[in-house]
């Protein structure tokens, strides 16, 4: 054999250690959260499910969870709950500590409250826990049956997301020298079997994240994103031998064949994390690090598709919060799922509220009841201005086009916030005709829809003037910076410049100013290194 022949036989025994590695995995499609019940609920409904099976047991290859998760099983001290009343304060002063095991203990001390529904403080705490706790907490209490639905899923969804946590984490290691011999070895009899297993046992949890619903979908979906993408993160990352790493043309022949080995794997990576951000659109969550998670992992893997493009939007400051009264202090502190259950939905309709809400997301409750009542103009302006932060994390047309119109509804009710609400209605007609969601704004490609070019509104409320004209000025520059066209790009990238600079004229923060000017400068710079048009 010679060799050339025996170095791509090396090259060849790499990918049949990642065969497993790129085996088909269970999909979770989107889905959507069953329908908000707007009614005022502050007891929680009677049990609607008999009896649950117990949580499958886990894959094998899954590792075992730390022992300090064992420490959250003991039994928790009897809390007080006499009334509801009693139970959010309690609720409220546990989520107020910042050392996550007494976070804990007062949370499970009110397990017991008949104010919660069954089994939700129990997937609140896992959701608290540290990462890959989850399904140490919810395992009894799931098997325990009589939860609702929702919340069934919901724990199943995070012991599934704990379980996923902890795969592909450390695989085993060789040590130097890699020479051919020991590379292929230790390939076939030890990091080979041990990826075949952590694929096998990502398939299997993925199948029973799949079936379930609403939030548990979600976050079983991101972890299995997540999950795949350490996968490939792995296999660039497997020590190579030096007769394949000092040949650049095996070098660049491996590396490129190992991008479309893994691009399967990272196309099911994709796919998991859109399933989820969708869910958690549904949800209205603004706020969440599995949200963050997700968004970074797409980002990063997927560069010319920018699901946080739109994060740079400039808007305007919202009015301090003000957390004197339990419910707003709690709309800040509990992930939307658990504020959509416990905090009721007719105290949206409190300007104080509904600004607590957008610390974190805006609950279907609340949105429902939103939709559904006349609301103050205050109001109106707050629900714009959480669907226009919505449309930014989720990339989705439908949030954009219903707060422009709510934004309208402000100003046509007299409005405090008028100028406030003419950027939200501007913004909200500039991205109305964008994409329908992330998932179809990823498959752009590097180029964004040029609908985004549709700055029309935001230039009017330039002209206008007022305390918003820079943001506006601002806004239609960044939009125009992420459709660049297809010729005559220096012409158009010197316009974009023009534009922020004039931003920066009418900004009044030293901050904003200088997002402006940088900005200005990196068109600019752009615009110098394209050729000019024939």
């Amino acid at each position: 054999m010679s060799h050339v022949s025996g170095r791509r036989l090396v090259v060849l025994a790499l990918f049949a250690c990642f065969g497993w590695a790129c085996a088909p995995a269970a999909s979770v499609p989107p889905t959507s959260p069953e329908p908000a019940n707007s009614a005022v609920a502050p007891a929680p409904p009677e049990p609607v499910s008999p009896p649950s099976a117990a949580l499958p047991a886990a894959p094998g290859a899954v590792p075992p969870p730390d022992s300090a998760c064992l420490s959250l099983l003991e039994a928790p001290t009897a809390g007080a709950c006499a009334d509801r009343a009693a139970a959010l304060e309690g609720l409220d002063a546990a989520l107020g500590l910042e050392d996550p095991v007494g976070r804990d203990r007062a949370l499970a001390a009110l397990e017991s409250c008949s104010e919660f529904e069954r089994g939700l403080v129990r997937a609140l705490r896992a959701d608290l826990a540290p990462s890959g706790c989850g399904d140490v907490l919810v395992e009894r209490t799931v098997s325990e049956g009589r939860l609702g639905p929702d919340v069934r899923d919901a724990l199943v969804g995070l012991a599934m997301a704990a379980r996923l946590s902890r795969m592909v984490g450390e695989p085993p290691a060789l040590a130097p020298p890699y020479d051919k011999k020991r590379v292929l070895e230790f390939l076939s009899t030890t990091l080979g079997p041990w990826i075949r297993g952590q694929a096998s046992a990502i398939h299997e949890i993925a199948v029973v994240g799949s079936k379930l619903s609403g939030y548990g979908r979600g976050v079983a979906a991101v972890e299995a994103g997540l999950a795949d993408m350490r996968f490939v993160e792995l296999a660039r990352q497997v020590p190579i031998p030096p007769d394949i790493n000092d040949a650049p043309d095996l070098k660049d022949a491996y590396f490129g064949a190992l991008d479309q080995a893994l691009e399967q794997r990272k196309a099911r990576g994709r796919q998991a994390a859109l399933a989820g951000l969708e869910v958690f659109a549904e949800l209205g969550v603004l706020s969440d690090p599995r949200v963050d998670s997700a968004r970074k992992l797409l980002s990063t893997l997927y560069r010319g598709h920018r699901i946080d493009a739109l994060d740079g939007l400039m808007l305007s400051d919202l009015a301090p919060l003000e957390t004197e009264q339990i419910a707003p202090r709690l709309a800040t502190r509990l992930p939307t799922f658990y504020a959509n259950k416990i905090l009721a939905p007719t105290d949206a309709t409190e300007t104080k509220l509904l600004r607590g809400y957008l610390e974190r997301g805006l609950p279907p409750n609340v949105k429902a009841r939103l939709d559904a009542s006349e609301v103050p103009a205050e109001v109106t302006f707050l629900h714009a201005r959480a669907l226009v932060e919505l449309g930014q994390r989720y990339w989705r047309a439908q949030d954009f086009e219903r707060a422009a119109i709510l934004a309208r509804k402000a100003l046509a009710s007299g409005t405090k916030r008028k100028n406030e609400s003419e950027l939200l209605s501007a913004l909200g007609v500039s991205l109305a005709k964008g994409p329908k969601n992330a998932a179809v704004m990823m498959r752009f490609g590097p180029r964004l829809p040029p609908a985004l070019e549709r700055v029309e509104a935001l230039d009017t409320l330039v002209k206008k003037g007022g305390p918003m004209a820079g943001a506006a000025a601002y806004d239609a520059a960044f939009l125009l910076e992420l459709v660049p066209p297809r010729s005559n790009a220096q012409a158009y990238f010197n316009d974009v410049a023009r534009r922020y600079r004039l931003a920066a004229t009418l900004l009044k923060s030293p901050e904003r100013k200088k997002r402006a000017l940088d900005r200005a400068k990196n068109a600019a710079d752009i615009a110098k290194a394209v050729p000019a048009a024939e």
